[in-house]
């Protein structure tokens, strides 16, 4: 999924080095020139590197050491760093995902974290439940966890 948004992203904002190919594609039959599988094969190099730098951020990010010290408090007991209680479900309560969020407080802080459409924590992929929990952290939010220690 991510690397078809990557590519659309790219294709849609023409990302990909202009001018021409040979100044960018490299021969890799070694031929003297550049077929349109080298030209494709140096796009999805591309794209592949743009895809697993944004997956490196996202996993640093997920061990930010509030985030890991919520989710072991909140959704998951087990080892760290704490990631399998990103589709937890209170049995008691509306609240779901790995930082407990209230249906209502999280169609409300997601959406203005700028990732709404999820109905459920529990339904947004677990970077999204990262960045909405950090974004509510950063507007002042960190008393929705008191009760963790964190």
């Amino acid at each position: 999924m991510i690397m078809g948004i990557a590519l659309l992203a790219m294709a849609a904002t023409a990302c990909f080095p202009s001018g021409p190919v040979e100044a960018w594609v490299p021969d890799l039959d070694g031929d003297g020139r550049i077929a349109q599988w080298e030209v494709d094969a140096e796009k999805q190099r591309i794209i592949d590197a743009v895809v697993a730098g944004v997956e490196h951020q996202r996993r640093e990010r997920q061990l930010h050491p509030f985030l890991v010290c919520v989710r072991r408090h909140e959704s998951d007991r087990g080892p760290f760093p704490h990631t399998n209680g990103y589709t937890a479900q209170n049995p008691r309560s509306t609240a779901s995902g790995a930082y407990q969020f209230l249906d209502s407080t999280w169609r409300n802080v997601s959406a203005r974290a700028g990732h709404p459409g999820y109905a459920k924590a529990s339904h947004a992929p677990w970077w999204v439940q990262d960045e909405v929990a950090l974004h509510l952290l950063a507007s002042g939010g960190r008393s929705a966890w008191a009760g963790t220690g964190c």
